[in-house]
């Protein structure tokens, strides 16, 4: 549901999925279960969040896009 999600907010809004990056937060970094081991501070495209969420179940990557497209909806 993330990935659609994330999917979604970026066509809406004309963000490119390899032109939009965000930084991974010491947040994501810390989320439990499966990970696709993002490093803190790091910038990574929208494209590859989504290859860390969708290939390796990646919680730390749904962390970052959730972090990132959810402020983009509250503003």
């Amino acid at each position: 549901m993330t990935a659609i999600c994330a999917l979604e907010i970026c066509d809406k809004f004309g963000m490119g999925l390899k032109a939009t990056y965000f930084k991974v937060t010491s947040w994501a970094t810390s989320t439990i279960g499966t990970t696709a081991d993002l490093v803190e501070n790091a910038w990574m495209t929208v494209e590859d969040l989504l290859f860390g969420l969708l290939l390796p179940s990646g919680n730390d990557a749904a962390t970052v896009l959730c972090e990132n497209l959810g402020a983009v909806l509250y503003f």
